[in-house]
């Protein structure tokens, strides 16, 4: 159900859709030798406090249905990757009623992954897997690996979600400048509308980008 800028917030929870780049979780989560499964359900629990916690702080009176979009380099080529695999796992076995620390936060168990695009084409689609973008982690070197095409698959979909959800909130959670110039534009988008775009992050901002209002603190 798409709720317009006349919802009655003592009544609806706010839909929110948070895009989250699931390699600064990681990272922020400060586990880098942990098994992928362990670092899955760590990393989830963490990214759903930070979100929880910029929620309530942003608005406390209010309530707020959230779903999650994941995007990271999940698939080698065909194949899933450990940390797809690990997290397809964590998600299935989570409660996610319970994943919140407000109760004024709900998670949607239903988690996307921006392997698949919100406005690509079907026919885009591979048979197998059937998603738009496979082959988003690869080898740079014989010992590193680089992943490609996740940013701007985000930045694509924060775009989509901007012309069709134009009355909700999004958040985008990352610490990478370079998401700041489709948040512009999904801000100039919804704001007219009643939506909301806000980026999520512990890095504060520097003096070059004019972030004022745009800024939730990613505590934890």
């Amino acid at each position: 159900m798409r709720l317009g800028p006349n919802r009655s917030t003592a009544s609806l929870p706010i839909p929110v859709t948070a895009f989250v780049d699931w390699n600064t979780q990681i990272r922020n989560a400060r586990l880098p030798d942990a098994k992928p499964d362990h670092r899955a359900r760590l990393t989830l629990a963490r990214t759903a406090r930070v979100i929880s916690t910029a929620l309530a702080r942003k608005r406390p009176a209010d309530r707020f249905d959230v779903a999650l979009r994941l995007y990271h380099g999940w698939h080698k080529g065909w194949e899933p990757t450990e940390n797809f695999r690990a997290i397809t796992t964590t998600v299935s076995q989570t409660d996610f009623y319970r994943l919140s620390r407000s109760r004024n936060v709900i998670f949607s168990s239903d988690v996307q992954y921006g392997h698949t695009l919100l406005s690509a084409l079907q026919e885009r689609r591979h048979a197998r897997p059937p998603i738009h973008l496979p082959n988003t982690l690869r080898e740079q070197t014989r010992h590193a690996e680089n992943e490609k095409t996740v940013d701007t698959a985000l930045a694509a979909d924060l775009l989509s979600w901007a012309r069709s959800d134009q009355g909700e909130w999004a958040l985008i959670l990352s610490e990478d400048d370079d998401f700041v110039p489709p948040v512009f534009a999904a801000e100039a988008w919804t704001k007219p509308h009643g939506g909301r775009v806000y980026i999520v992050r512990s890095r504060k901002k520097g003096p070059y980008l004019k972030l004022d209002g745009l800024l939730m603190e990613a505590n934890r």
